[in-house]
C-alpha cells in the first residue's frame, strides 16, 4: 500500500520507523522523503544512539546503514535481535558497497529482511517501507482486538457467574417445596407432578453449575489432539481396566444412551475417567459405583459417575472446595478434581460435582461434541 493511501485515521496514531546513519545529510534526506502525518521518522547518528532510541520508541521498521564507525549495522542488528524489546523489528540494510554475496549473507545472518543499495531508488524505498508499516498497523490492530475480546470475555464470565448464582435461591426454594409435597401429599397425581418437578429442578441445578464452571477464567489450558472418539467405548474400556485393577466396580454398572461420538482427545479423556473412578472408589464407602454416558443431547455428551453415599466433611473439602455455598447447588470443584476440570475445559466443557444426604454423590463431565461430529437420533439405553 503506498504511503499516500494509508487510512486517514492513521494520522491520529502515527507509526514510527528508525533510520540509522552516521552522515547527517543522509538522515535529513530520509526524514524529508518518508515523514508524513501518518509516519514519524526517528533518526540516530550511531549504533549507540540507535539503541537509546529503541528504548524509548516502538518502531515498525529499522533502516540501518552498514558502514558506520565504532558499531556497524551488522553489530547493531545482532544487538537488536538479542533484545526482547526489539528482536521482532524488521531490519533493512542500506549500503553503498558493491552487491557481493558475502556481504549480503552476513546481513541476513544478522537478521535483515532486505538490502537496499545506494544511491537509493525513492519509489522502491517508499514501497518497501509502506509494506512493513502496514504490517505493523495490522499487528497493532490484531493486538487491540485481542485485548478487547479478552475484556469482553471477562465481563461475560462475570455476568454469567452473577446470573447463575442469582438462580440458586429460587432453585433451592423450589427443591425444598418439592420435597415437602413428596413427603406430605397422599395424592398420586400430585406426587407424580412433584416427581417431574424434582427431575426438572435437578436438571436446572446441573445446567447452572455447568454455567458457573464454564465462566471460570481458564488457566494453564492443556493441548488437545482431538480425533473422532466414542466416549461410551472409552468409558467401557476404562471401566474394565478398573475391574482389572481390583476396583470393585462390578458392584455398580455402566450404562450408555444415544450417540456418544465426538471430537475429543482420547488420551486426556481416559485420564479423566480413570481419575473420576479412582475418586469414586476412594470415597464411596463400599457403595455401588455407577457410570452413565448420556449422548441424547445434540450438542454435548455427558459422562456421570455416581454413588448413593454423601461425602464426609474432609472428602467434600478436597473434592468440592473448602467452603460449601448456601442453598442446594453444588459448589465449584476442589483440588481433588482440579486436573479433571482442566481436561474438561481444554475441550470446551465443564465438570461439576455434588453431594447430598438424600441423593448421594455425583461427578458430571460435560463435553461439547466438537466440529465435524455427526449426531444421530437418540438410541435406547444400553447397560453393561
Amino acid at each position: 500500500m503506498p504511503i499516500s493511501s494509508w487510512p486517514s485515521d492513521a494520522a491520529r496514531n502515527p507509526v514510527k520507523i528508525l533510520v540509522v546513519d552516521d552522515i547527517d545529510a543522509n538522515l535529513v534526506a530520509m526524514r524529508a522523503l518518508l515523514s508524513s502525518d501518518e509516519l514519524t521518522v526517528v533518526t540516530a547518528g550511531s549504533g549507540a544512539e540507535a539503541l537509546e532510541m529503541l528504548l524509548v520508541h516502538d518502531v515498525a521498521l529499522a533502516l540501518l546503514d552498514v558502514q558506520m564507525p565504532s558499531m556497524d549495522g551488522y553489530a547493531l542488528a545482532e544487538l537488536m535481535r538479542g533484545s526482547e524489546r526489539t528482536h521482532h523489528v524488521p531490519i533493512i540494510f542500506l549500503t553503498a558497497v558493491a552487491q557481493e554475496a558475502r556481504s549480503s549473507f552476513r546481513g541476513y545472518e544478522s537478521g535483515a529482511v532486505d538490502f537496499l543499495y545506494k544511491p537509493l531508488d525513492e519509489r522502491v524505498l517508499r514501497s518497501k517501507v509502506a509494506v512493513f508499516v502496514e504490517l505493523h498497523r495490522q499487528r497493532r490492530t490484531i493486538a487491540a482486538h485481542a485485548d478487547e475480546l479478552a475484556r469482553l470475555a471477562h465481563a461475560n464470565a462475570l455476568m454469567i457467574t452473577a446470573l447463575s448464582h442469582d438462580l440458586q435461591e429460587p432453585l433451592t426454594a423450589l427443591a425444598l417445596n418439592t420435597e415437602l409435597v413428596l413427603q406430605r401429599s397422599e395424592s398420586p397425581a400430585l406426587r407424580e407432578a412433584a416427581m417431574r418437578q424434582k427431575s426438572a429442578t435437578a436438571l436446572l441445578r446441573r445446567q447452572v453449575s455447568h454455567l458457573i464452571s464454564l465462566a471460570k477464567t481458564p488457566g494453564g489450558e492443556l493441548k488437545v489432539c482431538a480425533g473422532t472418539t466414542d466416549l461410551a467405548l472409552l468409558a467401557r474400556e476404562r471401566w474394565q481396566s478398573g475391574r482389572d485393577s481390583s476396583l470393585p466396580l462390578s458392584a455398580g454398572g455402566l450404562k450408555t444412551e444415544g450417540d456418544t461420538v465426538g471430537q475429543w482427545d482420547a488420551r486426556l479423556l481416559a485420564t479423566a475417567i480413570d481419575q473420576l473412578l479412582l475418586q469414586a472408589e476412594t470415597h464411596c464407602n463400599a457403595a455401588p459405583i455407577n457410570m452413565l454416558v448420556d449422548g441424547t443431547a445434540r450438542g454435548a455428551v455427558v459422562l456421570r459417575v455416581s454413588f448413593d453415599r454423601p461425602l464426609n466433611d474432609i472428602a467434600a473439602a478436597h473434592l468440592l472446595g473448602p467452603a460449601l455455598p448456601l442453598g442446594d447447588l453444588p459448589p465449584p470443584v476442589g483440588a481433588g478434581l482440579r486436573e479433571i476440570e482442566r481436561i474438561a475445559r481444554a475441550h470446551g466443557g465443564s465438570l461439576v460435582a455434588s453431594t447430598r444426604t438424600r441423593d448421594g454423590t455425583c461427578f458430571e463431565l460435560m463435553l461439547p461434541r466438537g466440529e465435524g461430529s455427526s449426531v444421530t437420533a437418540a438410541a435406547s439405553p444400553r447397560s453393561d
